[in-house]
């Protein structure tokens, strides 16, 4: 009987190698699942293995580099450039990956090799000079304010991915095919089944070759497309004479380009010409950040942008009957619509990495046709590094086991007893604890104040950029009748109602509330919390408001304003906007988000000093006082833990949990790993 998902799961052969379905693992090594370790440790080894065992087709595995080449990320003092970095000529390091490669295999899987193509490739001594510009850190704008030269004003890109290639030399170019040829030779001895070479993003000085932005050659290898790919072939002939016949090659390909760049008839030539050479074509997005797609960057009706251009090569690739296999990554998570995309011919292959993420099971989960229990990314980026004050960690917002993989086994335990537990709060941290504790066999009622759940993930209901964080906030409330939580709505628990209902285990998660600074106005009728206006005020407040404070809950909720028409201003104390917020393909999005809306502007590194009836008056980062002029004034500086509140609740029963920001104000990704952490171990 044909599975629902069939076109998804359907096998396909590579020359030699079958790949058990087209769902692809992309690489997408966390940035700190382990330290400077020049090899695979187990934690990584656990992870890609997990992944495997859930039914991924391939594991793609990169940032190998050679000792002799410096790479600004190797340190792990250089954060959030930090990335695992394997030294594949280190018969330490070959040995582990040996092991990688063999649990990878173990499960039915294949494993593919990144050549990422270190810049220090083009010299023949493999040693760059010392002054050789490297790529900036990842990170946010600095500006001090936002003015309209700004807004117009396209930001300047001095990093290695503008570098024009016109001074390599044909000795450079030898060199860096050689290099190529002897890595990939090692990486097949290693027991890696596909060799794959990233050519994204103008990222490498063979994609620059590629890219009319970057090569202003006048020889044989500038100009044309054909001219402009005449090096990157070579590299493919090159490792293709090294590895043999049955070796997969795979190339790593932005689909079109930014204005200038090459267009995806470029790249209809491209693939013309790689016809009998080069076996799959991954394509990607013309730039790095929009690789990682946001809710500011896609749709929930189109959530995979870039698609319709990639289904433009696949199906020409197939009208023109080329050798060749297309996949597209391009935010895949949805099972129906990955699964769609394969059978309306818009991809070949499905590559896919925040799904592996925030699915531990997202194979199995495709395999049973269990859509339903697929839990929704929020597109945070946090997998990458949670941000600028937090960037030792490897984690996922709704998946609390990454980064403890290699310790689950000895640390989630469930003890196999059955109690009777309540949960106070139907915050994200609420939602989680109930969940699992139902799925574990205790028996949950959950307690909730007001007449619906989802505590301070119901303001995505309305910014429509909020999106991705609707969808978990609605998976999340669906889970408590599907595990048979009873859930109590309109109920304010008290420790005389949970006493009385003699509870083994009470599990406290009453959340924070919103923090005022000493401000002199700051009791005033036109002051407002940020976080406490959603679906109750919006239509009450000013046209011009001013936000006092500009982290990521600030921001978002002036830009939700804009959207309604008002005109905010942010006034944010630290130099930079959404310091709380990922740096890494994130905070330059929403930078160009903010900078479409002309309704917004901000002003950093200021301190404001007091609040009037009209307005609010400051110190900018020069010490020179302001005061600009608004109708209403909102405030998001921070919020403090219910702390007192829980401990109300203290002796109610044998056992009492304290859960989420009522222990300690943070976020979604540590309410769910307090819950989850909590609740396993009942």
């Amino acid at each position: 009987m044909p599975h629902k998902y069939q076109a998804l799961l359907s096998p396909i052969q590579i020359r030699n190698t079958i790949l058990r379905n087209r769902m692809m693992s992309s690489p997408s090594t966390p940035h700190f699942l382990q330290g400077t370790q020049d090899h695979p440790t187990e934690k990584v080894i656990s992870h890609f293995a997990n992944r495997a065992k859930s039914g991924a087709a391939t594991i793609a595995i990169n940032h190998f580099h050679k000792d002799e080449i410096p790479f600004p990320g190797r340190s792990i003092d250089n954060p959030p450039g930090h990335f695992n970095l394997f030294d594949i000529e280190d018969y330490t390091c070959q040995n582990y990956l040996c092991q990688l490669v063999d649990s990878v295999h173990f499960y039915g899987a294949k494993i593919t090799g990144y050549l990422m193509s270190s810049p220090g490739w083009f010299f023949p001594d493999g040693k760059p000079p010392k002054d050789m510009p490297m790529p900036p850190l990842p990170g946010g704008p600095r500006e001090p304010e936002c003015t309209e030269t700004d807004r117009q004003r396209s930001a300047e890109d001095d990093s290695p991915m503008s570098m024009d290639v016109s001074t390599v030399t044909r000795e450079m170019m030898d060199n860096y095919i050689k290099n190529a040829a002897t890595e990939a030779c090692d990486l097949v001895r290693l027991g890696f089944d596909i060799i794959s070479v990233h050519c994204c993003y103008r990222h490498s000085p063979h994609a620059r070759f590629l890219s009319p932005l970057t090569n202003h050659r006048t020889d044989e290898y500038g100009g044309s497309v054909e001219n402009r790919s005449r090096f990157m072939l070579e590299i493919f002939r090159g490792i293709r004479a090294a590895v043999g016949n049955y070796v997969p090659l795979e190339i790593v390909y932005s689909v079109s380009e930014p204005e200038g760049g090459y267009t995806v008839e470029d790249t209809i030539e491209f693939c013309k010409m790689a016809n009998g050479l080069i076996d799959i074509i991954h394509l990607r997005s013309g730039e790095m950040d929009p690789q990682h797609p946001l809710g500011f960057t896609s749709t929930e009706e189109m959530p995979t942008p870039y698609l319709n251009d990639m289904a433009r090569v696949t199906r020409t690739v197939h009208e023109l009957g080329l050798n060749m296999v297309v996949g597209a990554s391009a935010g895949f998570q949805d099972i129906a619509w990955a699964n769609q995309a394969v059978e309306d011919g818009s991809a070949d292959l499905i590559y896919m990495a925040r799904s592996w993420i925030n699915n531990s099971d997202y194979g199995k989960l495709v395999l049973e046709g269990r859509d339903e229990d697929v839990v929704p990314c929020i597109r945070c980026n946090k997998c990458h590094v949670p941000n600028g004050r937090d960037m030792w960690r490897s984690i996922c917002s709704v998946n609390p086991k990454i980064g403890l993989e290699d310790k689950l086994e000895r640390m989630a335990v469930p003890t196999g007893q059955h109690l009777k537990v309540a949960v106070v709060g139907g915050g994200p941290a609420g939602l989680e604890f109930a969940q699992v504790a139902a799925e574990n066999g205790h028996t949950v009622t959950l307690y909730e104040a007001t007449d619906s759940l989802g505590g301070q993930l119901k303001h995505a209901d309305y910014a429509t950029f909020k999106w991705p964080l609707k969808q978990f906030k609605n998976f999340m409330i669906g889970r408590m009748e599907k595990f048979g939580v009873d859930v109590r709505l309109n109920t304010k628990a008290t420790p005389e109602l949970l006493k009385a209902e003699q509870y083994d285990v009470v599990a406290i998660a009453v959340g924070s509330t919103p923090t005022a600074p000493p401000l002199p106005g700051i009791d005033g009728p036109n002051v407002h919390f940020a976080s406490q206006i959603y679906g109750t005020m919006e239509g009450q407040l000013a046209d011009e408001l001013v936000m006092v404070g500009g982290g990521e809950i600030g921001v978002e909720t002036a830009l939700y304003l804009c959207e309604l028409g008002k005109k905010v201003t942010v006034l944010e104390i630290l130099p930079e906007l959404i310091a709380d917020a990922p740096h890494a393909h994130y905070k330059n999005m929403v930078h160009n988000y903010w900078r479409n809306q002309p309704n917004f502007r901000f002003q950093c590194g200021v301190r404001v000093t007091s609040i009037d009836p009209d307005g609010v008056n400051f110190t900018d980062h020069r010490g020179e006082a302001h005061k600009i002029t608004c109708g209403d004034v909102l405030v998001s500086i921070g919020s403090r833990p219910l702390a007192a509140e829980a401990m109300e609740f203290a002796g109610v029963a044998p056992r009492m949990m304290v859960l989420g920001d009522c222990e300690k104000v943070a976020n979604v990704q540590r309410a769910m790993r307090s819950a989850y952490g909590q609740a396993i171990s009942l």
